[in-house]
């Protein structure tokens, strides 16, 4: 078997946010997006948080290098960025948004938009994680748990109530869950939905179911590629609508564990911490969510979070300069 077919590689979504072209481009274009589609914007769409680097990717790639060091290539999917950071390693490859989206013109500051398009990366191998820079693995990665047989994804906390249709002041997650429902219950008509939004995780995929759903459901996916800012009316398609598909044909399974998730913005943030530090290495996964909005860089809270980030992960990984 090649390389593509038997190793695990990892595709992240990144940005600089301390860029000033970057920030020029944001600006401008959520004013374009503002007077166009005022009334479809998400909560929290256009927040610092939803796009600030605290330093979250460094501290994810010595996890990965930690806890995964048999991993696979490692792609970096940006907007004609690059870490300052990153090293000249032959293991990372940084995929610059046009290298992935056809006819791109405009720039995208919707992460369900941007991921819509990962399994179009050249080179790619069947078998891939797709991690946003704050969810991090916490112990020994075990690659046949997550693939073989069955794919891993699971569950959030708290269900959710029945909707009919999409809410325009519900969370992205939990509208994501709505359109899930909406859609495959149309499709197959055997489906049964929880109504429960998935769990910020790691998340397993396979190259080519990725291209069969993407085939059987472009309505949605174009959808969802229709807009550059994260809008209620177009929820992500990834990380909710493909696991809940591959589970109704068998491919996956959708399970309940105790996970660490974090919010930056809460009032139980030092505690969380702490739990991290005891739970550290023996939990599969866990999330930093910044959910400081728009505080600024030198908010103690985020400040907090990179300093036990790097208590608990001293040690520079290869990928580091």
């Amino acid at each position: 078997m090649s390389d593509t077919e038997t190793q695990i590689d990892v595709v992240y979504l990144w940005v600089n946010s301390n860029d000033k072209k970057w920030q020029n481009k944001r600006r401008n274009s959520f004013d374009i997006f503002l007077k166009n589609d005022k009334d479809n914007i998400a909560l929290y769409a256009n927040t610092d948080g939803r796009f600030r680097d605290n330093g979250e990717l460094i501290f994810n790639l010595r996890c990965l290098e930690n806890f995964f060091p048999k991993h696979g290539h490692v792609y970096i999917v940006t907007d004609e960025q690059r870490p300052a950071w990153l090293s000249q390693n032959k293991n990372v490859t940084i995929i610059d948004h046009k290298d992935i989206i056809p006819n791109k013109v405009n720039s995208i500051f919707a992460s369900a938009n941007i991921e819509s398009y990962i399994h179009h990366i050249p080179n790619l191998s069947e078998n891939f994680f797709y991690l946003n820079d704050d969810i991090f693995f916490g112990m020994p990665v075990d690659k046949q748990w997550w693939f073989d047989k069955e794919l891993k994804y699971f569950y959030d906390n708290e269900p959710h109530d029945e909707y009919s249709e999409l809410q325009s002041m519900l969370l992205s997650p939990i509208n994501a869950s709505i359109q899930s429902k909406l859609w495959l219950k149309e499709k197959y008509k055997n489906y049964k939905h929880q109504n429960i939004a998935l769990a910020h995780a790691p998340r397993p995929y396979k190259k080519s179911l990725l291209f069969k759903i993407e085939r059987e459901a472009i309505d949605l996916f174009n959808k969802v590629r229709s807009t550059n800012f994260r809008s209620w009316k177009t929820p992500a398609v990834l990380v909710d609508f493909v696991p809940r598909w591959l589970e109704h044909h068998g491919y996956a399974k959708i399970k309940q564990m105790h996970t660490l998730y974090i919010e930056s913005g809460s009032n139980d943030i030092e505690t969380k911490l702490d739990q991290l530090t005891q739970e550290f290495g023996k939990i599969p996964f866990f999330c930093i969510n910044d959910t400081c909005d728009n505080a600024k860089a030198s908010d103690k809270r985020l400040l907090l979070v990179k300093e036990k980030l790097q208590k608990i992960l001293p040690k520079k990984s290869s990928f580091e300069i």
